[in-house]
C-alpha cells in the first residue's frame, strides 16, 4: 500500500501565517500582533488561539502535526549545516572517519524522521538502518581502496627513483630529499 501525501489545514493557510506559525513552534518567537498574554514560548492553544485572530479556525492536534513536521525539518536543516561545516575543512587523511560520521548523522536523521511517520514498522526502520549502513560501507571501502592504489602507486615510485639514484651514483641524501619533497613520504 502507498501511503499518500498528506494534506494539513495548514499547508492550505496564507504564506504569512504559516511563516508566523512556523517561527512560533520552531524558534519559539511571539508575532508582533500576537493578542494575548506572552508568557514563555508558545503553546500550541497559543498559535489556535493566533490563528483565531487571524480570521482561521486550526485544531490544536494540526498545529502538533505541523510543528513536528516543522521541527524535523528544521533538524535536517541543521544537520546540513553541520555537514557542509564538516565537508568544507576534509583532508585526504580525514575522509573515512568524516563520511562515517556524515553517515552516523544521516541515519540518525533518518531514523527520526521514519518513526515519526505513520505507517512504519521497527522492522521497516531497521531494514532502512541496514541499507544506510551498507552504502556506508561501500563508500568507505571504496576510499580505502584509493587510498591503498595511491599508496602502491607511490612506493612504485619510490622504487623507481632509489633504483635509479643507485644506477647514476646519486647520493642517498638527495634520494630522500626528492622522497620527501615530491611523493611526501618520510622513510
Amino acid at each position: 500500500m502507498v501511503k499518500r501525501r498528506t494534506h494539513s489545514l495548514i499547508d492550505r493557510l496564507p504564506a504569512a501565517l504559516r511563516d508566523a506559525l512556523m517561527r512560533m513552534v520552531v524558534d519559539n518567537e511571539w508575532p508582533a500582533e500576537f493578542p494575548g498574554v506572552r508568557e514563555g514560548s508558545p503553546r500550541y492553544e497559543d498559535c489556535v488561539a493566533y490563528c483565531v485572530t487571524q480570521g482561521y479556525s486550526v485544531s490544536k492536534s494540526s498545529i502538533a502535526r505541523f510543528a513536528n513536521r516543522m521541527r524535523l525539518l528544521a533538524r535536517m536543516r541543521q544537520a546540513g549545516v553541520i555537514v557542509r561545516d564538516v565537508m568544507k575543512d576534509i583532508t585526504k587523511e580525514k575522509a573515512s572517519e568524516t563520511q562515517k560520521a556524515v553517515a552516523e548523522m544521516i541515519t540518525a536523521q533518518t531514523i527520526d524522521f521514519i518513526s515519526s511517520q505513520d505507517g512504519f514498522s521497527a522492522k521497516d526502520i531497521a531494514n532502512v538502518a541496514k541499507a544506510i549502513k551498507d552504502c556506508t560501507a561501500v563508500s568507505i571501502s571504496a576510499d580505502k581502496y584509493i587510498r591503498d592504489q595511491l599508496s602502491a602507486k607511490a612506493d612504485a615510485a619510490v622504487e623507481k627513483v632509489v633504483e635509479f639514484g643507485k644506477k647514476k651514483n646519486i647520493d642517498p641524501k638527495v634520494l630522500k630529499m626528492i622522497r620527501e619533497e615530491i611523493y611526501g613520504i618520510v622513510a
